[in-house]
């Protein structure tokens, strides 16, 4: 057909019709493909963006915690720290006293001896100081007091504590027992307030050629300020990542350590000269209440503030401390950011090429038109140069993959991709780091080689019928690392369909969380567990009883026993001694009455000196089997036992019920052995009694 041959006006329209229709076209196929490319990529990074944030939070979070647990530990090792300490100074006094009186007794009158002895004593410090050597004579007379020397030659017998212990005693009591030697507890004047009195802890012993009490001990709060600084200089030194660090403030502003705030350390916030300094710590402080990440001003490695900063904070109400966790940037975040920075550069420079590509799609149309031969091989021009730019993007979706592939490598969770037929192509550096597997060991392997026996088969055939029918699994499970160790870990499955619906590839992420799982089962034990003597709970108790007492049901030819048991007399054990005197004794039964029942029975502690004894569900009478393991545990407590320097003999009173005879549920049988308890303390100590109907009468006249 030839156009220059048509009327002018036909022409014309022709022209100006098929151009519009021809750039509307080229324009709306080039608009979509940008588009739909350009959300594609900006999806996928939001989401690589997302899951490494989760890290970095995770991140955070664990390097707090983790050191606060540190420093709850050393506070809580206070005391250990000087009764270890203070044993070893006596112990080192007492050879070098037990030489020099070998060396010079014949050589020196008694006196002499008793000087030089005292005098070699007398300026000999420790605890950073503090600590020193006081001795005494069995009548209570001071011998040797460095810190107060007014009172050397003065009898401290009646000297008594602000809660009326008269400790003096104590000290003559311990090193008059058969070890001649043990730990006191009291209180003394702090070395810094004459007039407070603060929690003291001291090791005495006796020095056997003049029966002295030689001791030497340290305030309990003096040596936890030592172990803060130890605690301080440790999480100072704590860096994580490139530019991740901890720092610690009191609750009233005070900058005790950090990265980036070594100016400000030993300084309250209130002290700064700077008004923006005091406003960002101010703002820090109204926002911790609790544990968690906030977003605040704070500070960088480098001293630079951060007006927008993520923080995980933690409070350590033991020091009143704030501890602090940011400034840590995730390598892959960065890699991920310049990526995105690019993304955008190259978004503005597709927008221009797209608006002078509109430009020429226009002019070739006119052209076209006019020159009919010419226009289609422009026309061909432009769909090679359309090849070569998609040619382009091509290159820069793979190298956007590469970067992907990149991101996948530096993930914290392990990462594993199987074919169809479920033979391992590709893992990741956290899969290796997790499991000891590298790429060659594993490739075209199944998976299955990282299990354990832990997991039943029924677990598989249900795990594979859910990823089947759903698609993907969630879940806990058991592996084993190449050294053979097993380990927990939280696993997720998902399969991947092709535009047909037939599975490509399996995705596996999993994390170790063998730490949790010993956590989840510490937290188990202590709420089952007595915090003292570790023997079960009364949760404990009650869900064991109610078992013995639904199998008891079955078995009509069966009978269950419960002792109730306390102490006689033991709160004046308290009341003389001291409850840390009280809680060893406690401590002791519990071993005595976990050595004297039968492996079947159940010893439970269920407040203060009470203590339950769950006998064994087993066919028979249970009464004579009873009664005889009652008097076993009535021999078994009344042995002598040494507790703090101190002998004590101790008896206790028990009470029986039987079950079905007495009761059949829970509620009564406890109810039974404790009026069985009732009658036993009233006739006597050392008494047992088995439960009888009439107690019922008598504990209501009563």
């Amino acid at each position: 057909m030839d156009f220059t041959k048509m009327p002018s006006r036909s022409g014309l329209n022709l022209f100006w019709l098929i151009s519009v229709l021809l750039v509307f076209l080229l324009a709306g196929f080039f608009t979509y493909f940008f588009i739909a490319n350009q959300q594609y990529n900006h999806t996928h990074l939001d989401k690589l963006q997302a899951s490494i944030q989760k890290h970095i939070n995770r991140r955070l979070q664990y390097e707090v915690n983790d050191a606060t647990h540190f420093a709850n530990a050393r506070y809580n090792s206070a005391e250990q720290v000087i009764m270890t300490s203070s044993q070893n100074e006596v112990s080192q006094a007492l050879d070098v006293m037990n030489r020099f009186y070998q060396q010079n007794r014949r050589r020196m009158s008694d006196d002499e001896l008793k000087t030089q002895l005292l005098e070699l004593l007398r300026g000999i410090r420790f605890f950073n100081g503090r600590g020193y050597f006081f001795v005494g004579d069995q009548a209570g007379k001071g011998l040797l007091m460095p810190t107060r020397p007014e009172l050397e030659g003065k009898s401290m017998i009646d000297v008594k504590d602000d809660q009326g212990i008269y400790f003096v005693r104590r000290f003559r009591q311990v090193s008059q027992s058969a070890a001649g030697r043990g730990y006191v507890r009291y209180r003394w004047y702090s070395s810094d307030e004459r007039q407070r009195m603060e929690n003291k802890i001291a090791f005495v012993a006796r020095f056997e050629p003049y029966n002295w009490v030689i001791g030497a001990g340290d305030y309990v709060s003096q040596i936890q300020q030592d172990l803060q600084q130890e605690v301080i200089e440790y999480l100072d030194g704590i860096q994580f990542g490139q530019n991740g660090y901890l720092s610690i403030i009191d609750l009233n502003g005070k900058v005790i350590a950090g990265k980036g705030v070594e100016q400000f350390i030993g300084k309250t916030y209130t002290q700064l000269d700077n008004p923006d300094d005091r406003e960002r710590i101010a703002t820090l402080l109204a926002k911790v209440k609790h544990d968690g990440f906030i977003h605040t001003g704070w500070y960088r490695h480098d001293g630079q503030p951060d007006d927008e900063q993520l923080l995980y904070a933690s409070l350590f109400p033991a020091w009143g401390w704030i501890v602090l966790a940011g400034g840590y940037a995730d390598p892959s975040l960065e890699l991920l950011l310049q990526q995105r920075e690019q993304m955008i550069q190259n978004d503005r420079e597709s927008n221009i090429t797209l608006l002078l590509l509109m430009v020429v799609l226009l002019s070739i149309a006119l052209v076209m038109m006019r020159y009919y031969a010419r226009g289609f091989r422009q026309l061909f021009n432009y769909f090679q140069r359309n090849l070569d730019q998609q040619s382009i993007t091509l290159d820069e979706n793979a190298r956007a993959l590469e970067i992907s592939e990149r991101i996948v490598d530096a993930a914290h969770e392990g990462i594993l991709i199987t074919d169809a037929d479920n033979r391992i192509i590709r893992i990741n550096q956290s899969f290796t780091r997790i499991t000891g597997y590298i790429l060659e060991e594993v490739k075209g392997k199944d998976p299955r080689i990282l299990g354990s026996t832990s997991n039943s088969p029924e677990f598989y055939k249900t795990m594979w019928q859910t990823l089947i029918s759903k698609g993907q699994w969630h879940g806990e499970i058991w592996n084993r690392r190449k050294n053979g160790s097993l380990y927990p870990q939280a696993l997720s499955i998902t399969s991947y369909r092709n535009a047909e619906g037939k599975i490509e590839n399996y995705i596996g992420t999993f994390t170790d969380i063998s730490q949790r799982k010993a956590f989840e089962e510490q937290l188990e034990h202590m709420a089952q567990s007595d915090s003292l003597t570790d023997l079960p709970n009364r949760r404990s108790l009650s869900q064991r009883l109610q078992h013995e007492l639904d199998v008891l049901q079955r078995h009509p030819d069966h009978q269950l026993g419960l002792m109730f048991m306390d102490l006689d007399l033991f709160k004046t054990i308290n009341d003389t001694y001291g409850h840390g005197v009280g809680d060893q004794v406690l401590i002791t039964i519990a071993r005595r009455l976990n050595e004297t029942v039968r492996i079947t029975d159940m010893v439970s502690r269920v407040g203060g000196d009470e203590f339950v004894i769950l006998l064994g569900n087993e066919p028979g009478e249970m009464q004579p089997v009873a009664m005889l393991l009652a008097q076993r545990i009535i021999l078994a407590v009344s042995e002598p036992m040494m507790v703090a320097g101190i002998e004590m003999q101790l008896t206790t009173s028990i009470g029986v019920a039987l079950a079905p005879n007495d009761s059949n549920d829970a509620a009564g049988l406890m109810e039974c052995a404790d009026r069985a308890l009732y009658q036993a303390k009233k006739e006597g100590s050392n008494n047992v009694k088995l439960f009888d109907p009439s107690m019922v009468k008598d504990k209501i006249e009563l």
